[in-house]
């Protein structure tokens, strides 16, 4: 039993990890908060490329792959079984030990200050700067995010990729052709695995041969760096002749044909995306581009790609009111604990109503916000309970830390106190979230619904970055409450019109629940989620499923 209730605890903290949008940051933004962030940043990056060069190119990759996918946000950096990390496009990404290293120092230095998105914009310069690129400042401020999905990286841009697929890619996020040649001249350093060449040098297309945009003198040295049935892995320089160096000569070997990536050289073949690389390489005639000066402009425009700042995103860490508000957790635990005691019927409502708030917009306590058309008053949020316990903590929290405690944070830690009221295991709620300012209605088309078939909720708990474990882990949550008659009954009369109850119901078990939900009886009543142990934070509603005697049909349909 501790296995699942361990597990649950976990799941509680993703979900309560799981979008809110754009506006301005500032050069400086730390200059008063941690006014040594940026110099820790660059010192840890010049560490680490010393020690291995691989970590520049491998930073600037992480960035962009991060800022083409919901923005700059550092969504690349959550770990999970279904997040961006996990995603083809991503899994030869380097550089993570990098960001660790520095928030672990930044932690040190300014607890809870200094979000990983700002991490990876400050590396990618320095990391440039590194390998003999110019510096350039960089605006800071950004929040991180809270979702991470593989299948949100679908539009990365590919190897493959023809010229006017980047073109549209690059202008989905807001990016020109001059930034997309600009950016793409980032693979002046680094290098590729064998796998993502090899076939532009054999058989290219079913045609026998190699690909015909490269150079015939070239293709020589490019196959026997990665010979036919070779090893697929090996890696080799993306800029022949210049690897380890930032200059222009990756623009170059592009105009030469001998540009490695078949999205690379495709810039010559675009007459926009070949202006751009001739001015960049210099030729006379035409007006001038220096890659060490315009990398760090594009650099700045792609970082701020989608960035969430102020109280959009956030900076979670266990402990963040350490300083701020140390009492903070105790005063919501002793909150939760009193009105539980005087109500167990508390514990699984505030559960429900976390779930039902995390499910829209994410963890911002949309749910609480009052008025005519809010969250508060759509269908399925009518019957939640435990509103005078979050009100009850933050009474006392603005008496004893004004404006400082989020409604959000408040949520998340009731959620875990009221669990351990009824039996579960405690665990570290990281806090820092900011409370949204939007609460509609007809946003919560998309809550988890007692009539979801199974196929429905994995859908649904996928698009918010939940796997079908963490759907039955969370909805094991159903081990304590109660349910209303008027959600059951039609499970026990004339089920979809048959004349008969739910085949799926234990026969055995149906007279007790026909005895506990009579025909045409109170639809208010109610009855325990969790039958022969509707008090007890523990894992027998998954016997219960077992058995065919789960009290509503999305929960037996797992």
């Amino acid at each position: 039993m501790d296995s699942y209730l361990n597990k649950f605890s976990l799941l509680l903290v993703l979900l309560l990890a799981t979008p809110l949008a754009l506006a301005q940051t500032k050069v400086g933004f730390y200059s008063t908060s941690c006014p040594t962030a940026e110099s820790i940043v660059q010192t840890t990056v010049k560490k680490h490329v010393k020690a291995n060069t691989a970590v520049a190119p491998g930073l600037l990759r992480m960035i962009f792959h991060d800022c083409f996918v919901h923005g700059c946000d550092a969504s690349i950096l959550i770990d999970g079984s279904d997040t961006e990390k996990t995603a083809r496009p991503n899994l030869l990404l380097r550089g993570y030990e990098v960001i660790e290293d520095a928030k672990t120092q930044l932690e040190a230095a300014c607890p809870g200050v200094v979000s990983c998105a700002d991490i990876l914009a400050l590396a990618g310069r320095d990391s440039t700067v590194a390998v003999g690129g110019l510096t350039y400042r960089v605006p800071t401020g950004r929040r991180d995010g809270r979702v991470s999905l593989a299948s949100d990286t679908a539009n990365l841009p590919s190897f493959r990729d023809s010229v006017a697929v980047q073109k549209k890619k690059f202008a989905d996020v807001g990016l020109s052709p001059q930034d997309l040649v600009t950016l793409v001249g980032g693979h002046t350093i680094g290098t590729v695995a064998c796998q993502f060449v090899s076939y532009r040098l054999y058989n290219f297309t079913n045609s026998g041969g190699a690909d015909p945009t490269i150079d015939p003198s070239f293709l020589p040295t490019l196959q026997s760096l990665c010979p036919q049935n070779g090893d697929g892995n090996k890696r080799i320089a993306l800029d022949y002749g210049s690897g380890d160096k930032f200059d222009h000569s990756f623009f170059k070997n592009v105009q030469n044909n001998r540009g490695i990536l078949e999205s690379d050289q495709s810039l010559w073949q675009d007459s926009t995306t070949k202006n751009f690389v001739r001015r960049f390489i210099g030729i006379r005639g035409l007006a001038g581009l220096t890659l060490n000066v315009e990398f760090g402009r594009a650099m700045i425009r792609m970082t701020n790609v989608g960035v969430k700042t102020g109280i959009d995103g956030e900076i979670r860490k266990v402990g963040f009111y350490s300083s701020s508000c140390p009492e903070a957790e105790s005063i919501v635990q002793a909150t939760v604990k009193k009105h539980v005691q005087n109500n167990s019927a508390i514990a699984p409502g505030l559960l429900r109503m976390v779930f039902h708030d995390c499910f829209v917009h994410g963890c911002d306590a949309s749910i609480l916000i009052d008025g005519t058309d809010a969250e508060k008053t759509a269908g399925p949020n009518l019957l939640l309970r435990g509103y005078e316990v979050i009100d009850d903590a933050k009474a006392q929290l603005e008496a004893a830390c004004p404006g400082v405690v989020s409604c959000a944070d408040i949520l998340a830690l009731a959620a875990r106190d009221s669990t351990v009221e009824v039996g579960g295991l405690n665990y570290s709620v990281p806090t820092g979230r900011r409370d949204g300012r939007v609460s509609l209605a007809s946003d919560t088309a998309n809550l988890p619904s007692f009539l979801d078939s199974v196929t429905v909720q994995k859908k649904k708990f996928k698009d918010v970055g939940l796997s079908p474990q963490d759907l039955a882990t969370l909805v094991g949550g159903h081990t304590v409450g109660t349910v209303a008659c008027q959600f059951i009954s039609y499970r026990l009369y004339n089920f979809r019109s048959s004349g008969g109850a739910d085949p799926t119901i234990d026969p055995t078990f149906l007279p007790i629940l026909q005895s506990l939900c009579p025909q045409n009886g109170d639809g208010n009543k109610r009855i325990a989620l969790d039958y022969g142990s509707g008090d007890q934070f523990d894992h027998s509603i998954f016997k219960n499923i077992q058995n065919n005697r789960g009290i509503l049909e999305s929960d037996q349909s797992l």
